[in-house]
């Protein structure tokens, strides 16, 4: 595919992201202020009718796609973390807990005398008693009894509300549902209301820092946050700076049949170090809802968004940030040809421990149709055809509708150039570009010392690889949108572009012969 081919199917696919796969801010804000009131209303009732709960539910975090900004087309579920605090010392040891593993992605927890001395205290009976059911005869504690308990305070809760919930003098059907380790809450508007619906899980889990990580699991670098780089904005849980943990999760193991040893198991969760990885990657979190928007538009049910995030932070551990500046088309093809090869192979191993394989169960019948479909796309994208594309990323309705609209009447081979009139500038890549291009001017300056120095390496040359490809890209869009935002603010940021390239053969020493692969003269040559 030309590159101005490619700058055409960019400008669809920022179309596309932002009508069909990008949240809606009108509904965004309706679904979050539900779930707030709600979720608020419904904790407050739990803790009146178990007073272990009252005291040791601490924390309350997001999760999943929403958490991590990753959320497909509409706002419409929320997974919700109850952080549970087990009133004893988390040390190792015999006074403290005993993390052991089992089988991969999952631990065992082991608390002996810490749970005995809690019987010799004052307030046993009115708060700690609860807890007496939560180990087995070998001190092993119970996913499946602590996962009861806590759905059994949530129904309890439920049974106050009567089947409805008023928000905003709104009021809501509330009904509930189990399955594994989430208490669902779901929410509907009325049978003569505006359509509304919003499912709420809660999921239990005990929080552990840094220090108790589990022994055999991939063991990332800490990075310090601040508030400048902290980008978790919801109203339930702030980051903390220098906060770092990971989560057991009530969630059976189904492949363990010894009924015994799968209720010692609990569910490992990185959540926190995964967005950690994610984050300043400019057009990962895109990229990574184009992909799953075409997971579902081809009926892949067996792929679960986790498996598609877990092929990104692969791509993260084996690239760099800038890496995540490429155009967006570049990143999907990129992505779909991971996706691809790893059905293809029947394994996705699981990031923090890669003998894991997160596929396993995948059925021969449905590999095959996988690899048929995304094969399909793949040649799609290399035959430059943008109708094969666009039939991958959305529905029949979508379709339709998309080829009806003014931005795609002027031919899918060739983007429609509005009048003046009708443009609207797109903002935020205007500014993203800016920075990107002021980034790389700075990248550039550093490596037009580094290549001319006499002991080069090879890491410099691809790092110098990686910017000069970089600047045809991001030149080539802003020539794209030159010819269809033929505006004041674009040939301003375009100017900048040209200053950038115009930096390109600083690099050169034109006294001495070209280096074959990179194109430059170098002192060692």
């Amino acid at each position: 595919m030309s590159n101005k081919k490619k700058n055409y199917l960019d400008l669809y696919l920022t179309e596309i992201h932002n009508r069909y796969v990008s949240l809606k801010k009108d509904h965004n804000e309706k679904a979050l202020d539900v779930f707030n009131s709600v979720f608020a209303i419904f904790k407050n009732s739990m803790k009146k009718y178990c007073n272990y709960f009252n005291h040791y539910s601490t924390e309350d975090m997001l999760s999943g796609s929403v958490y991590d900004g990753t959320k497909v087309s509409k706002l419409d579920e929320f997974d919700m973390d109850i952080v549970i605090r087990l009133p004893i010392n988390y040390d190792e040891g015999e006074n403290g807990i005993t993390i052991e593993n089992e089988e991969a992605g999952y631990v065992k927890l082991k608390i002996t005398n810490a749970f005995d001395n809690l019987a010799k205290q004052s307030n046993w009976e009115n708060r700690h008693v609860v807890i007496h059911s939560w180990r087995d005869n070998e001190g092993y504690l119970r996913q499946d009894k602590f996962r009861s308990w806590i759905q059994g305070v949530a129904q309890k809760a439920m049974n106050e509300f009567n089947g409805q919930v008023t928000v905003n003098g709104v009021t809501y059907s509330l009904e509930s549902s189990q399955s594994g380790p989430a208490y669902t809450l779901k929410i509907a508007s009325l049978p003569n209301d505006q359509p509304f619906k919003l499912d709420v899980d809660l999921v239990p889990c005990i929080k552990f820092d840094f220090s108790r990580w589990p022994e055999g699991y991939r063991k990332p670098a800490i990075q310090e946050r601040s508030e400048e780089t902290n980008t978790n904005k919801d109203k339930v849980r702030p980051d903390k700076t220098s906060e770092h943990f990971w989560l057991a999760v009530p969630k059976p193991n189904k492949a363990i049949e010894d009924p015994e040893r799968q209720n010692r198991c609990w569910r490992l969760s990185f959540q926190d170090f995964e967005r950690d990885l994610m984050r300043d990657c400019q057009n990962l979190k895109t990229t990574m809802k184009l992909v799953k928007k075409i997971r579902d538009v081809l009926d892949m049910k067996a792929i679960a968004s986790y498996f598609i995030k877990t092929l990104f932070l692969w791509k993260i551990s084996q690239t760099n940030k800038m890496y995540w500046n490429t155009k967006l088309s570049d990143l999907l093809k990129a992505m779909l040809e991971e996706l691809y090869n790893a059905i293809n192979r029947k394994n996705i191993p699981y990031y923090w421990q890669e003998d894991n394989n997160l596929i396993q169960a995948l059925s021969n019948d449905q590999q095959q149709n996988y690899t048929r479909s995304l094969k399909d796309v793949l040649d799609s994208f290399q035959s430059n055809d943008m109708d094969g594309i666009l039939i991958a990323l959305l529905t029949k309705d979508e379709l339709a509708q998309f080829k009806g609209s003014n931005f795609y009447r002027g031919g899918t081979s060739r983007a429609p150039r509005p009048q003046r009139s009708q443009v609207n500038v797109d903002a935020d890549r205007i500014a993203v570009l800016e920075n990107t291009l002021k980034e790389l001017n700075e990248k550039l300056s550093v490596l037009t010392v580094l290549m001319n120095d006499e002991h080069i390496d090879d890491e410099t040359i691809n790092e110098y690889r990686e910017v000069r490809e970089e600047a045809c890209q991001i030149s080539n869009e802003i020539e794209e949108y030159r010819f269809k935002y033929p505006t004041e603010q674009g040939r301003g940021w375009w100017k900048k572009a040209l200053m950038f390239l115009a930096l390109l053969p600083l690099v050169n020493d034109t006294s001495r012969r070209p280096n074959e692969d990179t194109g430059l003269r170098l002192r060692h040559d």
